[in-house]
């Protein structure tokens, strides 16, 4: 039995219990030595109990104005971060119809992969950064490139240019205010992480809801470029705040530049994070399927151009509840198998049901409850890296992390794309998204089912 099931096991309670039940209460618990703050060639973490006192800085305080500002930071960087992640759809439907008219679906997909791709990619260098300086550096510079990036793509022209504009810089911009608050909330909370992570992941979905209509609003009644420059000053506004609320409770770690390959490979090490990694890279191989393809599949049924583009803003209402619930529920059950539930219901609304579904109000509740699962599993999945790591580590894990799914971010909509064709067949990709997302799902109950074995031997069977 690995000494981390061990751990798992011994701070169970001090997740599940409220936070400063009495200030002058210590608990044991159980230390992770890790090799990131000591010397990076160590193999393993070690574990030593140690006396915690919930009233000073050894334990995230949890409450307070400070935690919660932090949470702000969170929701104002996820409303644009993901946020402008998941109106991808409504960019690719009006490209394919407008400026980019005369490409193939596969080819004008490849905006959003990149900009998938380099969002998680970023991770690898904006998660080491915010642990060694700081995330609020990371997150201002996060929101001078996605402005920078979102002005530019309001006059683009060629394809080349939408690919530099909005699939480089923009999201470059958005990895940095994703990647920056979320490294600092962690930091904060702990018992009551999961309902932090879920009002910060409720920023994806309004923002989603608020960018998806200011586009579908100023693009059909003014100009492409009034609707994309008003969407860059709302995105400029939360960036800011943002950058203001993000501060880290934690030091520094020391940047050891020249170890950076040995403290990203070392996590893989462990076989629950090499597990929950694969779970994640199979999931993102469809997650973003539905996101990019829902409006244009609805045009390629008969439902009228204006309220197809109008689909997206149904997808992020019901991403919005499913992020919320989700962030009260959390705290309260085993983490992995609500993820693993959520995930297969997922690839289920895309098969059978976004399958047989031809009308616009069936493709209207395919898409809210698309949105209501898939909103939960962006929700989940950096809390999930949260729980199987150690807190210094939470920001070097993620973006560890985040560099392996990049990849799977990258295929996933080119190979989506090509399954369509030139004949506007979505039954293929439909079918796809649904198969890729319940392997991913089945990955990640396996290993819900390890964890709590492990546990259960640890407290003696």
């Amino acid at each position: 039995m690995s000494n981390r099931r061990t751990s798992l096991a011994s701070t169970r309670s001090l997740r599940n219990e409220p936070a400063f039940t009495r200030t002058d209460t210590y608990e044991r618990c159980y230390d992770e030595k890790s090799c990131i703050n000591g010397d990076v060639d160590c193999g393993h973490t070690t574990y030593s109990t140690f006396q915690i006192n919930r009233s000073n800085n050894d334990y995230p305080p949890d409450v307070g104005f400070r935690p919660w500002l932090v949470a702000l930071g969170g929701f104002c960087g996820q409303f644009c971060s993901i946020g402008m992640i998941n109106v991808i759809g409504i960019f690719i439907a009006y490209y394919q119809h407008n400026q980019l008219a005369g490409l193939s679906p596969s080819t004008i997909s490849w905006i959003g992969s990149i900009q998938s791709f380099i969002f998680s990619f970023s991770g690898l260098l904006f998660c080491r950064l915010s642990d060694m300086y700081g995330p609020r550096w990371v997150t201002a510079c996060g929101g001078v490139l996605i402005t920078v990036g979102m002005l530019a793509t309001a006059f683009c022209k060629e394809y080349y240019q939408f690919l530099l504009a909005q699939g480089i810089c923009a999201s470059l911009g958005a990895a940095g205010l994703f990647y920056g608050p979320t490294a600092a909330l962690s930091g904060w909370f702990y018992a009551r992480r999961g309902l932090a992570f879920g009002v910060a992941a409720s920023g994806a979905s309004i923002g989603g809801i608020v960018l998806s209509s200011i586009f579908e609003n100023l693009s059909t009644r003014m100009s492409f470029q009034a609707a994309v420059g008003a969407m860059a000053a709302v995105l400029f506004a939360f960036s800011l705040t943002a950058t203001v609320a993000t501060f880290s409770r934690l030091p520094p770690t020391d940047p050891q530049p020249s170890q950076w390959a040995k403290l990203y490979f070392h996590p893989f090490l462990d076989p629950v994070f090499s597990l929950y990694t694969a779970s994640m890279f199979l999931i993102y191989l469809g997650l973003y399927v539905p996101m990019a393809y829902l409006p244009t599949s609805a045009i390629a049924e008969g439902v009228p151009t204006a309220h197809a583009l109008q689909i997206i803003t149904y997808f992020n209402v019901g991403s919005f509840f499913r992020r919320v619930l989700l962030g009260l529920i959390s705290d309260k059950v085993n983490k992995f198998a609500l993820f693993s539930i959520i995930t297969l219901i997922a690839g289920l609304v895309s098969a059978p049901f976004w399958y047989f579904s031809h009308s616009e109000i069936m493709i209207i509740i395919v898409a809210v409850a698309n949105g209501f699962f898939t909103g939960g599993i962006l929700a989940m999945f950096t809390a999930l890296v949260a729980q199987i790591s150690p807190t210094e580590e939470v920001g070097t894990r993620i973006g560890a992390f985040s560099g392996v799914i990049a990849f799977a971010a990258l295929a996933s909509l080119p190979i989506a794309g090509a399954i369509v064709g030139t004949d506007s067949n979505y039954n293929g990709l439909k079918i796809y998204g649904a198969v890729v997302l319940i392997a991913g799902a089945m990955i990640a109950a396996g290993l819900s089912f390890r964890i709590a074995k492990e546990e259960h031997d640890s407290d003696g069977g």
